[in-house]
């Protein structure tokens, strides 16, 4: 999510959120947790990808299960 995320910013995320395309969430992929916004809705599966196109990785699809929260705010 470079520039606007950096290694290191702390955010602010909730989970009681509905979520809708454009959304930034955090989400939980075995020990890691990865920033990403959200491309499109398809059921419960959110199809996320990352700002920076040269380091991202390609689109992919996340169940709504493994999402911690939307960011609301990056301190």
């Amino acid at each position: 999510m470079l520039p606007i995320f950096q290694p290191g910013d702390h955010v602010l995320t909730f989970n009681w959120i509905k979520f809708k395309a454009g959304n930034v969430i955090v989400f939980k992929k075995g020990h890691k947790f990865y920033l990403k916004k959200i491309d499109k809705i398809v059921g419960k599966a959110l199809y996320v990808s990352g700002d920076n196109k040269k380091e991202s990785t390609k689109p992919e699809s996340v169940k709504s299960s493994q999402v911690i929260g939307r960011v609301l705010l990056k301190y």
